[in-house]
């Protein structure tokens, strides 16, 4: 099961992986109940948001808007579920147009990190 913790340990090994991508850019944390946003903003404009979902808060509908809004935006979207949720949420999100604009990767839940999966 995802817990806090564990979430806040994925958010900030992301938050690192996105400032070494991206050095000149400014890596932004919010932590949330049960989930965390990672944004990547340059010259105050936000380039990609990335939410960690726990196993709980990937069950709440709200997150289809959201993930929308950033979409709408032209902000790119990464969404990290736990590992075993990675097919479920890809295949849920299957009508987003053009793979460029978003991805889902997962995480371990036993390990806290952001292990990619698939």
């Amino acid at each position: 099961m995802t817990t806090i913790p564990m979430i806040r340990s994925v958010a900030v090994r992301r938050a690192k992986e996105l400032q070494e991508d991206c050095p000149e850019g400014e890596v932004t944390q919010e932590f949330l109940e049960d989930r965390a946003i990672v944004s990547v903003l340059v010259n105050n404009r936000i380039l990609e948001t990335d939410f960690i979902e726990s196993g709980k808060s990937i069950l709440l509908p709200r997150r289809n808007t959201e993930y929308y809004d950033v979409l709408g935006q032209g902000i790119k979207l990464g969404i990290l579920v736990p590992g075993k949720k990675v097919e479920e949420e890809r295949a849920r999100l299957k009508r987003i147009k053009g793979k460029d604009r978003f991805f889902v990767i997962g995480y371990d839940e036993d390990l806290g990190s952001g292990v990619q999966v698939g």
